[in-house]
């Protein structure tokens, strides 16, 4: 049986620098994201992952994101860097992971068609990200807050897409997800957070989350 897996409650996602991942450790995110997708300016090499991951204490859960990875690639990566989850974003399909060593967050588009999706997913994803169609992740697109409240009613999810520190509690009001994860409206310029936004972020999370559970 699998071991009980906690969806986090604020992901910092994206982190590229000791000073950002820093300042989201001390903000109060209780996971962050490093990200191995060349395309993305938030691309890590194996061994900047390596080095940062160093600094992520054992209450915070490291995440590394994919897309379009293998099970083999992807465990390889996330095992030398010290990650203890991961988040696939791309057209991986469920038969492949079934088994996979570690707990899988999968990334869903949020659409009328999602439904299908965490179906598929459901017994192999310890739970799910609602983002953006618009892009495999960091695009800063907000989603419909209609569709991601009847996603999060099925199955355990962290809210994505658009959210900073002047939207987030209303996103968690709207849609009472288990947790957020923001990227690209954290930063100061593509790949490099501004402390300030992200603690602002990260306080403002976690008080509408308390409010929605009290």
């Amino acid at each position: 049986m699998a071991e009980p897996f906690v969806l986090p409650r604020a992901k910092v996602c994206g982190l590229r620098r000791a000073a950002d991942l820093c300042a989201a450790i001390d903000a109060g995110a209780d996971a962050v994201g490093f990200v191995f997708h060349e395309p993305s300016p938030r691309w890590l090499a194996d061994r900047e992952a390596q080095a940062l991951a160093g600094l992520v204490p054992p209450a915070v859960l490291a995440v590394a994101v994919f897309v379009d990875a293998t099970p083999e690639w992807a465990l390889a990566r996330a095992q030398r860097c010290g990650a203890r989850a991961v988040q696939l974003c791309g057209r991986e399909r469920p038969p492949e992971w079934s088994g996979f060593p570690l707990p899988v967050l999968r990334r869903l588009p949020v659409s009328a068609e999602a439904q299908d999706e965490i179906e598929a997913w459901r017994q192999i994803a310890r739970g799910f990200v609602l983002d953006s169609a618009q892009a495999p992740g960091g695009s800063g697109r907000p989603v419909s807050w209609e569709l991601a409240a009847g996603l999060a009613a099925q199955a355990r999810c962290l809210l994505a897409g658009g959210l900073d520190a002047h939207n987030v509690a209303a996103a968690v009001r709207a849609v009472r997800p288990a947790g957020v994860d923001a990227s690209s409206r954290l930063e100061a310029r593509p790949g490099r957070k501004d402390p300030q936004r992200v603690r602002a972020f990260v306080a403002a999370a976690l008080r509408a989350l308390d409010e929605v559970r009290a």
